[in-house]
């Protein structure tokens, strides 16, 4: 269903000012901690921003954005984010069905007939990780270079796989991607245009979020950081990262992005900049099985101890949300994909938010603890 002119400007939102970013604060901790991650060659380079109440408070990078050219990292470097992607699906989808335009209850199948002789289960349920599609996640099914797929295509391969389903839909919770690549064909097919354009029209023009996009191989993006992983013997420390087309994974991870970008986005969505405040609580609520046991109470596999830093981290719609364990309540999620990794966090009572992106595999020189525990230290409090 395409937008209509009218329709297109329905979706035009106020944008507040930013501050312009602060480059170092006296008795700055998180300088030094990540240019020490770079000198030890555990990180090539890495750029982080903090937000307070929707002014940028901070931002810093360190490293460089891509190690042949010898360019330095930038607090405005595009990379890509892979796992966050989901929260921005999941705020269309409730966005489409805040306009009348589908149902959240409904079955994923009314969208989607490749889904019409399997089992039913509700977009809220793959949103909520809770529907059960199995997700090949082979190196052979992303590695190799192939011709881009739309999430249509792909929604149409999942349900058709020999074993669709981990376990039936609604009776335990599994992070799977395939759920997220589903939900970017109910958008392609809502829409009637594909997933990017459609993230565009819907999220990313209404919050001004200019260097969000998903991500094209063959684009050429100024101040796009190169993706690397590191070595087994550290002689060179780093090597290119294993190629990967993101349109292979779609909904579940394609997106790019820059700190910036990042923080405003969870600022203007609690804020209720985005969705109006039923549907942002909504996007906020944990997830729940079809027994209305929270989704935490079934875990698949059981071995699957926790999702967060907490044990009483529930899973919302594509983000963590903190249990009553923490002292300050807050939403998060990490992205990993090919050569990057990522994090974004909100504490919700102070409004502060930081971002953090590398350009490597996630591993255990990614300083994303240390980052966390200087911001908590400075502006979240004890």
């Amino acid at each position: 269903m395409a937008l209509t002119a009218g329709a297109a400007g329905a979706f035009e939102l106020a944008r507040p000012a930013v501050a312009r970013p602060i480059a170092s604060l006296p008795g700055d901790d998180i300088g030094p901690l990540i240019d020490d991650a770079v000198r030890r060659n555990a990180i090539p380079g890495v750029a982080t921003a903090v937000m307070k109440a929707g002014v940028q408070l901070y931002a810093r990078s360190a490293g460089r954005a891509n190690l042949e050219t010898g360019t330095s990292m930038s607090p405005d470097a595009i990379l890509r984010i892979g796992s966050l992607t989901k929260q921005f699906v999941a705020a269309a989808v409730i966005r489409l069905a805040m306009l009348g335009k589908l149902d959240l209850s409904a079955p994923v199948s009314r969208y989607l007939p490749a889904f019409s002789k399997l089992p039913p289960f509700s977009l809220l349920e793959a949103m909520h990780q809770t529907a059960g599609l199995h997700s090949d996640e082979s190196e052979e099914a992303i590695a190799a270079p192939a011709p881009a797929r739309t999430q249509l295509a792909l929604a149409a391969e999942i349900a058709g796989q020999a074993k669709p389903f981990d376990f039936p839909p609604g009776t335990a919770w599994l992070y799977s991607n395939a759920n997220y690549i589903v939900l970017g064909a109910v958008i392609e097919q809502v829409m009637a245009m594909p997933l990017a354009t459609a993230m565009e029209r819907l999220v990313f023009e209404p919050l001004g979020l200019r260097h969000t996009a998903f991500d094209n191989a063959e684009e050429v993006v100024p101040g796009r950081a190169s993706g690397y992983s590191a070595t087994q013997t550290g002689v060179p420390p780093f090597a290119n990262a294993a190629w990967l087309d993101p349109s292979q994974t779609g909904g579940a991870g394609a997106m790019r992005s820059t700190v910036g970008d990042l923080c405003k986005w969870h600022d203007l969505l609690l804020g209720d900049r985005l969705l109006d405040r039923t549907h942002t609580r909504l996007m906020l609520t944990p997830g729940r099985l079809r027994d209305g046991r929270l989704s935490s109470a079934n875990r698949f596999p059981p071995q699957d101890a926790n999702y967060g830093d907490y044990g009483d981290t529930e899973y919302a719609c594509g983000l963590l949300v903190s249990g009553p364990s923490q002292p300050h309540p807050n939403i998060l999620h990490y992205g990993f994909i090919n050569g990057f990794s990522a994090v974004l966090q909100t504490w919700i009572g102070p409004r502060v938010t930081f971002a953090s992106l590398c350009n490597v595999d996630v591993g255990p020189g990614v300083p994303f603890s240390g980052i966390r525990k200087a911001v908590v230290a400075r502006w979240v409090g004890a």
